[in-house]
């Protein structure tokens, strides 16, 4: 049997490599996969060979801090393809991380799949020639992406977000507060992220522009969604004696936001599956200092949040570093312009449909299990 080295560690990449998994089940790919994977996939078969926790970190500064456990899971992984020597690696996201893991796998004859692009949209365009060294086939997202990469002689397939199939599925406004037990009244949904850095920087302005909103507006019930349950103790340590006052529901946001009429949000896969609900938001990002002062001279897009960077406006408003700051977090939640948010959010999941499953098991076969 044909085996994969899989390497999928935070929630959304988790939802790639599940969607990869059913597709190659629904192809008749057979298939042993082993790898670097969060629950989700071991739960679904996938044999866990290390910690990848460390590659939730993020920034310059982040990972430089946390260099030795990355270049130890970097060594678990090259002594494991040197030793199993399987028939392809399945990377998602990480590029820093996973084009090492790609040009390992590449000097040793290993085929490799790549999905989620690195944002040479957005940075660092140079890159597509290391991609086009290191990897076999390339599975994107976005639409807007895959020019890019074709006209570098990149093969590339547009996968259907999962996001698609997961937000349709989503309850209703009603059934959704019955599933989380919540009482009758308007929610504010507070969706800090899903990694340890982000919470750390974001945990505590949310939590205060929540307690300032429901001063003003005593009905309001504020709502945190956590990710992971092992996010519980920090998110109550950085939101501080505020975090009694806030209800907590944990690895349930699509019902959540189901469940609630505006939403505080911070940048990345989450503002997307915010938009696809149609909720009202505000975008939050905060990096540490000389990260975001690094990153503002290179990056070259004019908007952060996913739903701006697809509809090519700013549809979501964005509040960046110091300006999050309670205050002018709840004077942008009154100003929200509602109406205008949902109708302009209509077109992004037409944006998203990918392409045909036959195009894509093709591929997942080319690169999987090499046949042409």
């Amino acid at each position: 049997m044909n085996r994969t080295f899989l390497i999928a560690v935070e929630r959304s990449g988790e939802s790639l490599g599940l969607d990869l998994l059913m597709r190659c089940r629904a192809a008749g790919i057979e298939m042993q996969w082993e790898g670097v994977v969060g629950s989700r996939l071991q739960a679904a078969g996938v044999r866990n060979i290390a910690d990848g926790e460390v590659l939730g970190v993020m920034g310059l500064v982040e990972v430089l801090r946390h260099y030795g456990g990355l270049r130890h899971l970097f060594r678990q992984i090259r002594d494991y393809l040197q030793r199993e020597r399987p028939d392809a690696v399945l990377l998602i996201d990480h590029p820093a991380f996973n084009l090492r893991v790609a040009r390992e796998a590449k000097r040793l004859g290993i085929r490799v799949l790549y999905v989620v692009g690195p944002q040479i949209w957005a940075w660092r365009q140079g890159r597509i020639r290391q991609i086009r060294e290191r990897i076999d086939e390339i599975f994107l997202l976005f639409p807007f992406e895959r020019p890019l990469y074709e006209e570098a002689g990149i093969p590339a397939q547009l996968l259907p977000h999962p996001l698609l199939a997961q937000t349709a599925a989503a309850p209703g406004k009603e059934v959704a507060r019955q599933q989380l037990a919540l009482a009758d009244g308007p929610i504010l949904a507070l969706l800090p992220g899903s990694r340890r850095s982000e919470l750390q920087r974001l945990a505590a302005p949310m939590a205060q522009a929540a307690r300032l909103w429901q001063q003003a507006h005593p009905d309001w019930q504020i709502v945190v969604a956590l990710a992971r349950e092992e996010l519980r103790l920090p998110w109550r340590e950085r939101a501080g004696p505020l975090a009694g006052q806030i209800q907590e529901v944990c690895g349930q946001s699509t019902e959540l936001l189901a469940a609630a009429e505006r939403v505080l949000v911070a940048s990345g896969t989450a503002t997307l599956e915010t938009a696809l609900l149609g909720r009202p938001a505000i975008v939050l990002y905060a990096m540490q200092p000389l990260t975001f002062a690094i990153a503002k001279r290179l990056v070259r897009v004019p908007h952060i949040a996913l739903p701006n960077i697809l509809l090519q406006r700013r549809v979501y408003p964005e509040l960046l570093q110091s300006e999050i700051t309670p205050e002018r977090v709840v004077q942008e939640l009154e100003k929200l312009p509602i109406a205008e948010q949902e109708q302009a959010l209509k077109p992004l999941r037409g944006l998203l449909q990918g392409d045909d499953s036959d195009s894509i098991a093709a591929a997942l076969r080319r690169t999987l299990l090499g046949q042409e």
